[in-house]
């Protein structure tokens, strides 16, 4: 009895299974079976040329910010982004990208959407805005987009590689 039950389950689960794959394989709305995530919030430097990525946005509607490889990084300095290092102003002050402007993050979290609209007034909404902190070990540069985007900023790039990464390579810094 319970051997046949056993039998009966495995071969209702294999025909569904069989049936599933065969109707994703058929149907024009497929569901990927193997799909790379790695680089999803990623811009590709050869294709940013081409297209402009396609926005995604949050649950609570704001536009999401994109993390972004240092060559990206490297042309959006050269183009004349604005840069914002999201550390306390001790660490700024210590070394950062030239031309970055300080905005600390344990400062900005706790403004309001007004007060955040104050302090970024200057720059424009729909222009690339690069995020970043000390480096790798660092989520300042992810908070801090997050804020502005939230602040309705819609070019909001995330470089994760931050200020080490970058004066590592010995780009252009100042204190």
């Amino acid at each position: 009895m319970k051997r046949s039950l056993l039998k009966e389950i495995i071969i209702i689960v294999s025909v569904s299974v069989f049936l599933g794959f065969t109707m994703n394989i058929i149907s024009p709305n497929k569901i990927p079976l193997i799909q790379d995530y790695s680089s999803r919030h990623q811009i590709d430097s050869a294709s940013s040329d081409k297209q402009k990525p396609v926005r995604q946005y949050t649950k609570e509607g704001f536009v999401k910010p994109v993390n972004v490889k240092i060559q990206d990084v490297k042309k959006m300095f050269d183009e004349g982004a604005v840069f914002i290092d999201g550390r306390p102003p001790e660490e700024f002050a210590t070394g950062h990208i030239k031309g970055a402007v300080n905005i600390p993050y344990k400062e900005f979290k706790d403004k309001t959407v007004e007060q955040k609209l104050e302090i970024l007034k200057a720059y424009d909404k729909e222009k690339p805005i690069v995020s970043y902190c000390g480096g790798t070990e660092c989520e300042i540069s992810i908070d801090n987009a997050y804020e502005m985007a939230k602040a309705g900023y819609n070019e909001l790039k995330i470089y994760l590689g931050g200020y080490k990464e970058w004066n590592e390579l010995g780009y252009p810094t100042e204190k």
